[in-house]
């Protein structure tokens, strides 16, 4: 989700001009930023980058700031390593001579780095991408053509990247490629552009090229190229871009949150990338805990607020009926005035998407203050709970815009999954077939979301007759169904400002079916087999006082139906019902989205609320 920006031509200041193009995509969210520039008769690649804002950064490029040539620059999202001037982009090889800027992760770089430094390569950051470039120049060593070393090179990555490539070798050309993170170039006359996303070159051009998985393009001043990695060539279709800056920003979307919405099935991917072997074992790499430690926990105590805390809720669940462990979830503003009871045989789970919530880093250090040893869930590198915390597992979630998280909500499933079965495979409470199986069942969720995602009408539909007909919500679940249900209902909250409340299925018939009638909607969650007949009864008695009953239920269920509730919203089935959460929430969350959009709420900046939340 870093930005990416790059121009080759013969414009003056055209390192002035890729800063501005990049100052375009600052929505995105950032920690640092670079730039790299190949100018005539210099020698090398000149490059400046700096922590921090692009402000930073431009108020130390002195005479490079007035350059001209071939340019790329980057804002950076950290990933590996923590943000600082050395770890931001561009990185260059031994030589000084090659440049790139890079998004996305490169699983397999510790095995490549560790060949390339027996080849003598010296490194100078913490970053996955260096490696890239260091790569390069060894293949480029070998064969002399630089287009054929970032070729050979890229062939033995694995992972996910947008790259771009410059040199002094050839300073009118820019070697890119791309496989899951996304990359434009922008078509001028005489000059062409690059960006990671359309709002950058819309100031020179509405003249696209989208770049799709597996494309590698060679950009110059008066041609683009663009093959597979093994130089077939390929057509792509030019697209005129109609959008206004704002909507460019969205990527076409009315909001940043359906935007983010339509965003999870590849977070989910990039999130489970790198900890997933061959054989569908979870692999972990960035932990650091001991094994033996690991298995001496006798007690799980997981730590959030708001949405992170309904992700929380969801892996009591899951690691209960796993790992066989009492679990506990606090409200992280509740946890140290509870004198809670955690001591050195406590793992306390930190879940933040920003790394910053005060609450949740009290917490922390109240529980690091007991002997529990802590590991933190969080979404931002180098984040304050990210460094205190004994350990930490991110979530590739990428910069979340709208104060409402989606996103993050469901890459927060994802770690929390992987962690358990992480830790059932090395106590062999699960047997390698077994985690493969959940595991080829994780790995299938993006595809199947994004069915969902594909077709919205349904959702979109059921918020017209709803939004001006309902003056409650209550959002009722049974096992993972209900922590589903305290998240929908919270989003329903954020951000139309209608009242809604979830509770256990059961709980219903003890108080709150008091104040169902008629323009109450119940939304009923029916994703649990073993749970399925009893959730029927509940429908029974909301159908009998005149709510509204929806139910959420898996495609192919037929006990739920336009004959026994008003309205009925299928989602793809898994084998694993545990995983269901994570298919449960999409429309819940469209729901939400649809029925603000349709009562005209302010949806990425509701009112009173704040993204991250930095006081007590």
């Amino acid at each position: 989700m870093c930005g990416i920006a790059g121009y080759v031509g013969a414009r003056d200041g055209s390192v002035a001009l890729v800063l501005d193009n990049l100052k375009r995509l600052e929505y995105r969210g950032y920690d640092s930023a670079g730039v790299a520039v190949v100018s005539p008769g210099k020698s090398g690649v000149r490059v400046e980058k700096k922590e921090g804002k692009l402000a930073n950064l431009m108020a130390s490029l002195n005479g490079l700031g007035s350059a001209k040539g071939t340019v790329i620059a980057h804002t950076r999202w950290a990933t590996h390593g923590r943000p600082s001037d050395i770890n931001a982009h561009p990185h260059s090889d031994c030589t000084g001579k090659i440049a790139l800027i890079h998004n996305g992760i490169i699983e397999n770089y510790l095995e490549l780095k560790d060949r390339l430094l027996a080849e003598g390569h010296t490194f100078g950051s913490d970053t996955d991408t260096e490696v890239v470039a260091h790569l390069i120049e060894s293949h480029y060593e070998k064969n002399g053509d630089l287009e054929q070393a970032v070729r050979d090179a890229l062939s033995e990555v694995t992972g996910a990247y947008s790259i771009c490539v410059i040199s002094e070798q050839e300073p009118d050309t820019i070697y890119a490629a791309k496989t899951a993170s996304p990359l434009i170039i922008g078509l001028g006359e005489g000059e062409n552009f690059l960006a990671s996303d359309i709002p950058a070159v819309m100031r020179h051009t509405r003249r696209v090229l989208v770049l799709e998985d597996g494309d590698f393009a060679v950009i110059r001043p008066e041609s683009v190229t663009i093959t597979t990695l093994d130089c077939k060539p390929l057509e792509r279709n030019v697209f005129e871009v109609n959008w206004d800056v704002q909507t460019a920003e969205k990527g076409g979307y009315a909001h940043f949150m359906l935007k983010e919405i339509h965003e999870q099935p590849q977070t989910i991917r990039d999130t489970m990338r790198g900890r997933v072997a061959d054989d569908n074992q979870v692999v972990l790499p960035e932990l650091r805990l001991p094994i033996a430690k690991l298995l001496d926990f006798n007690r799980i105590v997981i730590v959030a607020c708001g949405t992170a805390y309904h992700a929380g809720m969801m892996g009591k669940s899951f690691y209960e009926h796993l790992l066989r462990r009492p679990v506990e979830v606090q409200v992280a503003s509740e946890f140290r005035y509870s004198d809670p009871i955690v001591d050195q045989h406590t793992l306390a789970i930190i879940i933040s998407q920003s790394g910053e919530t005060a609450d949740t880093l009290a917490a922390l250090r109240e529980a690091k203050a007991k002997g529990a040893t802590t590991l933190a869930i969080v979404n931002v590198v180098g984040s304050s709970i990210a460094r205190e915390a004994d350990e930490v597992v991110y979530t590739y979630a990428g910069p979340e815009i709208c104060v409402a998280s989606t996103k993050a909500y469901v890459t927060q499933l994802v770690v929390l999954y992987l962690l358990g079965l992480f830790i059932a495979q090395k106590e062999n409470k699960l047997s390698p077939d077994v985690v493969a199986a959940y595991i080829s069942d994780l790995k299938a969720i993006p595809e199947l979301m994004a069915t969902l995602l594909d077709n919205t009408q349904p959702v979109q539909d059921l918020a017209k007759r709803l939004a001006h007909s309902s003056s409650c919500f209550f959002y009722l679940g049974r096992g993972f169904d209900f922590a589903v249900s305290l998240e929908a209902a919270l989003k329903m909250k954020e951000i139309s400002y209608i009242h809604a409340e979830a509770y256990p299925a059961g709980e219903m018939k003890h108080g709150p079916l008091a104040l169902v009638e008629p323009g109450v909607t119940v939304i009923c969650l029916a994703t649990q087999s073993a749970l399925y007949e009893k959730k029927l009864s509940n429908v029974k008695e909301v159908k009998a006082r005149d709510g509204i009953a929806v139910a959420v239920v898996k495609d192919g269920d037929a006990g739920l139906d336009e004959r026994s509730v008003d309205s009925v919203l299928t989602i793809p089935s898994t084998k694993h019902d545990v995983l269901m959460p994570l298919l449960a929430i999409v429309p819940l969350q469209l729901l939400a989205y649809y029925i603000a959009n349709e009562l005209g709420r302010e949806i990425d900046q509701p009112r009173n609320l704040a993204k991250s939340v930095t006081v007590e």
